[in-house]
Order: C-alpha cells, then structure tokens, then sequence
C-alpha cells in the first residue's frame, strides 16, 4: 500500500469513528440499497409492472388486538389476549393517488356491553393523502385527526408492493442498507416524510416485512411490524395472502389479516375526500372539564374527553380517582382539580385496573409527580409502562421523566385523615378484572368504581358481580360514582342492572334461534 493510499485509508476511519461519512461511502450506500430495491421489484413482479399498477382491492377476514393487547383480564402475560374479530373486510388502494379505504364488520371475540360489538358494527375508514376520514352507515362523512391520517398512512405502507413502489420513488431516501441473519433491511423516508424500515428475503428478495414507529397514549410510542407470507402471483404481480402485525409491547399480535382475493387494476370507487371534509380542518382535541358536586370534598370532573375521574380532598392534599382515557384529558383532569382547589397540592392518582382505556392518562400522571395508588397484581404492568421511552414521539414523560411512585395493596386498603375516609377493596367474582379495585365512601355511602356498571351499557353479561362486592364488604351503598356513565341512586343502579342483564338474554335467545353462536351465550349468569 502506497503511503497516500494509507493515509486515505487513515482518513476514511476517522471520519468513520468521528460519525462523518465520507461522500463516497454515501453514494454507495445509497446504491446499494437502490440494488436492494431493484431486486425486490423484480421479485415482486418488475419495478415497471409496480410503477405502473393503478388499483389494488384485498377481501379477506381476519382480527386485532382489543385495545392493543391492553384489556386482557388480568396483566399477566399468560393472559388469553382479546380480540376483536373482522370479517367482510375489504381494502382498496389507489397508488397513484396515494388513497386507500377499509371496510369491515368488527365484532367482539368476548362479552363486551354494546350490541353492535356483539352483534357486528361496520367500520368504513379512509385516507385520502393527508385527510384521514370515516364515512358513518348513512353516509355521513367526517375528518378525523392528523394523527389517524399518519396512522393510516403508515398501515398503507405496509403492503410489500406498495413500500417497494415508494422506495421505487426518486423522490424517497434510502439509507442503512444492512444485514440481519438472512434478510436486508434499509431505511426509507418517502416524500411524505414517513419513515420506515423493509426487510428483503436473502433467498427471494422479496419483502419478508415492514416495521416503523407510531405514537401511543398508554406506552408513549410503540413499535409495529408487518410480516408477509404466502406470496402468489396476481395481475403480474407478487402479493400475499397473509399479513401479520406485531407489536413490541408483549409482542402482541396486533392485526392478522387472511386474504381471500386480491384483484388489480380493477375500477374502483373513488375514494377522494368529500370537498366538505377536505375544507374542514383536522380536529385538534380542546378539551373541556366539569366539576360536578358530589359530596362535600368530591367532585366528579367528566366533559368532553372521555371517561371521568373523581376528585378527593383530604385534609391536606388532593387525589384523583382515575386516569383514563388519553394523555392530553388526563392533563386536562389535572388541570382541573388544581383549580377546583388551588390551595392544596395533588399528590395521588388511584386507579381502579389495568385496562388501556382506564389508563391512558398514566404516563402523564407519572409525569406530573403523582403517587399511583393500586391493587398489587398491577405493580408490574404499571412499572413496565412508565419505563418505556418515546424518543420519536415524545409524551409528558419522555420530556420530564420522573420515577415511578407507586403505593400497592392486596385486599383493603383505607386512606383517612380529618376531612376525608375513602377504603379501596380489591373486587373478587369478577371476569372482566382480576385486579381491580373499587372505593368507597362510608361517611357519604359512595361507592366509586370503573366497570362494574354504566348506564349507557346496552346488555349485561357479569351476572351479580356488582351485588357481589357490595355484599362481600358489607357496604351500604346509597349513591354509584361510575368512571362511565353518571352518578345515581342504588335502586336505579339496580333496576338498570336487571334491565340489562335481561337484554342480554334476549340477544342469547335471538342468537340460539338463529341456530348461531355468540361469546356469553348461552348466558351463563341467571337473576
């Protein structure tokens, strides 16, 4: 080796070590991975045959995870995960235009409280560029937010011909083009500025996956995977009949979709925005917090956000009674309760369960300081939630992290002092949460619980399990505090109850009529 060549070799690894790539080594990477792509394309059927495609219309069936995997029974990984079940689902892509539409009856693989869920609730959701929209059963169309359009964006890309047509695009940056066992894998930003990374089968060249990164209220950002197999040839082009999405929360199978047909270039509806929903602007959350007298000292604070939460005040500090729901209307609870009673701080946030749509606020109560009050079989669900980072999408918590401070008990737990007493009770004879608590207010008679009971519930499939804890305690209850639904009396609590638990037994009687099958029926649970 000449003395020159040593030292451009010398130069070339510092500039390596200092993290500055020469612009040779760019442009071969670039290269490489462009081969990478080429070769791809071919497999899948040739990068004109790609370019070219207008349509694509997959019908299929298939299921998702209920809640992202966050509403099993309990918080246990050996927990049977609940799904939602999707059939007449129908996906149609208009490549050119960069919009697609999904069409499914969703139902629930598990007793659930609203008919629809049991009985089949179709879902028509849509993308057109940038405008994310849904179109209700009568037609009505509405925007929906930004980040359901990224989101939608992002599921459109994991479909192998199109991440490859898009990688295709000039317009796309490619970059990392690496190995890993069997596969390549690189990185590419599309012109849109989405960001994902495509595995390549080393024996095929086919894509064997997409993976990329999305925002998430309860885990701050999560991790998702596509995995493709059972390619077939259809119009000139490679596709597959199967689609596996994965999460690396748990691993959850978050979608796994079976194709029946594929068809391509076919006509297909159009699938631009109404001009209405283009005009109107994305919705932006602005929420809006009620403090409702409940007692002296409680207030329940609901709104326009979701679920409600109940404030506490004890002598000297405040507390919340769940977190639920998102980040943003947990902030907005905080919020609220800081200024329903500004002179006491907010030191505590109970949580009555694990569950994803009772939890979205945790992060972002972590965040703010507060101590998380719960019954011990969470301890683990909660610390693994509050350790995740979100580096992509930064949350509360990403920003000003904070420890975890977390209080646990096992069967009762009471917190008192001058002002206030409130006891929590772990619930027993419950199959919806083997790890929740309920509270209750002996100087008052509340008892304050999440998912026990809601007024707005259709059919009831939990037998007695309300009467139950109440009588397991011995509490006289005289008023319900609901994290959904409003504040009754006992006795409506109880007429509500028998009328819906005697809905759900005329649904099981219309269901073993039809001499078909539905989860919880035959019902298992008389009155």
């Amino acid at each position: 080796m000449s003395a020159l060549a040593r030292i451009l070799s010398l130069v070339t690894l510092v500039l390596a070590i200092a993290g500055v790539a020469p612009q040779h080594s760019v442009a071969q990477n670039t290269a490489d991975a462009r081969a990478v792509v080429a070769r791809a394309a071919e497999a899948l059927g040739g990068a004109e045959r790609i370019r070219a495609l207008r349509t694509i219309r997959l019908r299929g069936y298939g299921h998702e995870a209920y809640q992202d995997g966050g509403s099993n029974i309990t918080t246990e990984r050996s927990a049977p995960e609940k799904l939602t079940i999707l059939t007449a689902y129908e996906r149609v892509i208009d490549l050119p235009n960069g919009r697609t539409r999904v069409k499914s009856r969703q139902s629930r693989a598990f007793i659930f409280a609203a008919l629809a869920m049991m009985e089949g609730r179709p879902v028509n959701q849509a993308l057109d560029g940038d405008v994310a929209y849904d179109t209700a059963p009568d037609g009505a169309a509405r925007r929906v937010s930004a980040e359901a359009a990224a989101r939608r964006r992002m599921e459109l890309l994991a479909n192998p011909v199109v991440a490859v047509r898009e990688a295709l695009d000039s317009r796309s940056r490619l970059a990392n083009p690496r190995t890993e066992g069997t596969l390549a894998l690189l990185d590419v930003t599309t012109a849109a500025n989405d960001t994902f990374t495509i595995a390549f089968d080393g024996a095929t060249s086919r894509p064997a996956w997409v993976r990329w990164v999305s925002p998430h209220e309860n885990l701050g950002e999560i991790v998702l995977r596509t995995e493709f197999s059972g390619y077939e040839p259809v119009g000139g082009v490679q596709l597959p009949m199967s689609f596996n999405t994965v999460s690396d929360w748990r691993n959850t199978v978050m979608l796994r979709l079976h194709v029946d047909r594929y068809e391509v270039d076919v006509a297909a509806d159009d699938l631009a925005a109404p001009a209405a929903v283009r005009a109107a602007s994305a919705p932006v959350p602005a929420y809006r917090v009620d403090a409702t007298d409940v007692a002296p000292g409680i207030w329940m604070l609901s709104g326009n956000g979701g679920a409600n939460s109940v404030l506490l005040e004890f002598a000297d500090h405040l507390a919340l009674f769940e977190v639920p729901t998102s980040r943003g209307w947990t902030e907005a609870l905080i919020a609220k309760a800081r200024s329903v009673v500004p002179a006491k701080p907010l030191t505590e946030a109970i949580i009555t369960h694990h569950h994803f749509d009772h939890t979205g606020g945790l992060r972002s109560a972590i965040a703010a300081g507060l101590t998380i009050v719960a019954q011990a079989g969470n301890a683990a669900w909660y610390q693994e939630l509050s350790r995740r980072t979100a580096n992509t999408y930064p949350d509360a918590l990403s920003r000003n992290p904070q420890p975890l401070k977390l209080r646990t008990f096992d069967d009762h737990l009471r917190l008192s002092d001058s002002k206030l007493t409130i006891d929590l009770y772990r619930l027993v004879a419950n199959n919806h949460i083997a790890d929740g608590l309920m509270g209750y207010v002996p100087g008052e008679r509340l008892l304050l619980q999440g998912d026990l009971f809601d007024v707005n519930w259709e059919v009831y499939f939990w037998g007695t399990t309300y009467e139950d804890n109440v009588g397991y305690r011995k509490l006289d209850v005289a008023r319900d505090v609901p994290i959904h639904g409003r504040v009754l009396p006992i006795a409506d609590v109880r007429t509500k109850l028998a009328e819906q638990t005697a809905n759900a037994a005329a649904l099981c009687q219309r269901v073993e009529t039809a001499h078909l099958s539905m989860p919880g029926c035959p019902l298992a649970w008389g009155r």
